[in-house]
């Protein structure tokens, strides 16, 4: 069986142009308007329900030599707050048809939200400049953890500069999961029912697990459809 670790959560990049940053918002003021915004959502709802097209590229990441590439299609519960529940419609392996069963959905617990009620607790946002992103300008907010553990996430998200919606973020874990080697992120969000959800996706993870995983690079391409919210 071929393991696979998903996790929700990429050093694939998007064009992304920095800009010179002008005359800035104030991060207070924007951090607030965005947990106005977006903290209503995690309470009204538990997550979202999404299909989730993954190529995934795995790698020897001692020689960099391609070992295998696959393709599946998930349907995931993504909570908010606790591991995803995925269903694998299809699996094919180097153009292989594979038994759905075979793809090892092995999940750990999301990020702690960037918006929520409770987030300032997790984080310290700052305001540290301007980035053009999918061809929209954007504030970029630097995201600090508050915590030192692979549910803090560090890193950059980008918020549309006219709507100040969140259209993207990218970073890592504040401390990789025990499980892996090396995880990086990049998600490209689109509204849906008030909040966002991944519409793409690139990351890698570098599993091993002595005596159970071998050492392997799997880097990610990601595409979701299908989104809807998830009721309490």
């Amino acid at each position: 069986m071929r393991t696979v670790i998903i996790v929700i959560l990429t050093c694939l990049m998007l064009p992304l142009a920095a800009q010179d940053p002008g005359e800035l918002p104030d991060t207070a003021a924007l951090v607030a308007k965005l947990r106005a915004k977006y903290a209503p959502i995690y309470q009204k709802y538990a997550g979202f329900e999404t299909t989730r097209d993954f190529t995934t590229k795995t790698y020897d990441p001692e020689t960099g030599k391609l070992l295998s590439t696959a393709r599946t299609i998930v349907r995931k519960k993504e909570y908010f707050y606790k591991e995803p529940d995925s269903t694998v419609i299809s699996h094919e392996e180097n153009g292989k048809k594979l038994d759905p069963g075979d793809y090892d959905t092995t999940e750990i617990e999301p990020f702690w939200p960037l918006f929520d009620d409770k987030s300032a607790e997790h984080y310290d946002l700052r305001v540290s400049g301007t980035a053009t992103v999918e061809n929209r300008p954007c504030i970029m907010l630097e995201v600090t953890p508050k915590g030192n553990d692979h549910r803090h996430f560090k890193g950059n998200a980008y918020i549309t500069a006219d709507t100040n919606d969140l259209l993207m973020i990218e970073g890592k874990p504040a401390k990789t999961h025990w499980a892996m080697k090396e995880f990086s992120v990049k998600y490209l969000y689109e509204p849906v029912a008030g909040g966002y959800c991944m519409k793409k996706g690139w990351f890698t993870a570098r599993v091993h697990v002595f005596l159970v995983r071998p050492d392997r690079r799997h880097v990610y391409e990601v595409t979701g459809r299908e989104t809807k919210p998830l009721v309490k």
